[in-house]
Formats: C-alpha cells, sequence, structure tokens
C-alpha cells in the first residue's frame, strides 16, 4: 500500500499512558487533560478507514544490560531509575486503546528517542512512499521531539496532533509545544486531522 501520509504513533505504552505505570504520577495531569489514550484510538481508527498506515514505534530496555550505565541525560537518567519501560515487563506493554491491528507496522523496539535513530522506520517510509509523518503519543518532551526533529533531517513533513501528546507535566507540554512548532510543519488538534483524514475520502 501506498501512502503519502503515515500516522506515527510513538511510546503508546503502559509505563507512560495507564495508571499504574511506573510514569504514571509524572504524565497522569498532561494525559487526562488531553485525553491522549482515547485521541490516539481517534486517529488510528480515522487513519485506517482512510488508508493511511499507521506505524508504532514502542520503546523496550534491558535494565539488566545497561546495569552500571548512568544516563548522558535528565530524561535518559529518570528512564534508568524509575525502569521504565522494561523488557518483558506489562509496562513496555501496549495500552489497549493504541494496541496495533492487522495491518498496522509494528517497528522494532528501540532503546533511544527516536526511530530514525535506531533505524527502524526508514525503509517503511521508503516502501510506502510517504512524504507527511503526523506523529502522536509520548512523550512530548522526549520521543515525540525527537520523531519530529529528525523526520525533517531525514526529508519528511512532521506534523504533530498537539492534543494527541502528553508530558513529565503540564509545564513541560506547555514549553514542547513551543518547541515543537518550530520543527514541525504544523501542530494540529485530533479533531481537525480526523476530519481532514475523513473529508479525503468522502
Amino acid at each position: 500500500m501506498k501512502s503519502e501520509t503515515v500516522l506515527l504513533i510513538t511510546s503508546a505504552q503502559n509505563d507512560l499512558l495507564a495508571p499504574g505505570g511506573k510514569a504514571w504520577s509524572l504524565v497522569q495531569a498532561s494525559v487526562q487533560e488531553n485525553r491522549v489514550p482515547e485521541k490516539l484510538a481517534l486517529l488510528a481508527n480515522a487513519a485506517r478507514q482512510a488508508a493511511i498506515p499507521v506505524l508504532h514505534s514502542p520503546v523496550v530496555l534491558d535494565h539488566d544490560a545497561l546495569a552500571g550505565f548512568d544516563g548522558l541525560s535528565a530524561i535518559q537518567r529518570l528512564m534508568l531509575e524509575q525502569r521504565l519501560l522494561g523488557a518483558g515487563t506489562r509496562g513496555s506493554g501496549w495500552i489497549e486503546e493504541s494496541r496495533p491491528r492487522q495491518g498496522d507496522i509494528v517497528l522494532e523496539p528501540r532503546r533511544g528517542f527516536s526511530s530514525f535513530w535506531a533505524g527502524t522506520i526508514k525503509d517503511h517510509l521508503v516502501a510506502l512512499g510517504a512524504k507527511t509523518l503526523y506523529i502522536a503519543g509520548m512523550l512530548a518532551e522526549g520521543c515525540v521531539s525527537s520523531h519530529a526533529r529528525d523526520a525533517v533531517e531525514n526529508g519528511y513533513r512532521p506534523v504533530v496532533v498537539s492534543d494527541a501528546i502528553g508530558a513529565t507535566s503540564l509545564e513541560m507540554l506547555a514549553a514542547a509545544r513551543l518547541e515543537l512548532a518550530l520543527h514541525t510543519d504544523a501542530l494540529r488538534p485530533a479533531a481537525e486531522v480526523v476530519a481532514g483524514w475523513r473529508r479525503a475520502v468522502a
């Protein structure tokens, strides 16, 4: 299936989006304000109905193998200290609202913040003939931002779904949106994105 438009859902996993996840105390306010799981389900369903490919990019960390690594940034240290998204744990599993469906593309798990950096997405985008990436998921200041920047560096047009992302605080979400406005083609709310996709196939 060829498509110039794709939907990339990043890090829609239990530790980052589910009550009881290891990062829930940090992300709860932004996730609940934006109703992120609900928006991800809305986007994915609308994309499938419009024949837009849905790509899922998970993070999975082998914390035993990373023992002794102190992390090179504050967000890396947070992930290591909290043992987020550990391989084989419930935390690294999909939230139910964003579980991949038949026909979706599930990228190989990455350890870093971007599937471009991990080398797991480019071949799929080339095969699809993609030009524009709609990006949603977690975290706004981490994987969402990294994917958006890397998309531009690799010749793709990123559009971030502004109310289908969450962050480690409401203040961080606001700051991330300001930064993303500089490094994306546009920030658009889910309702506007879905309406456009539906008009295209009406």
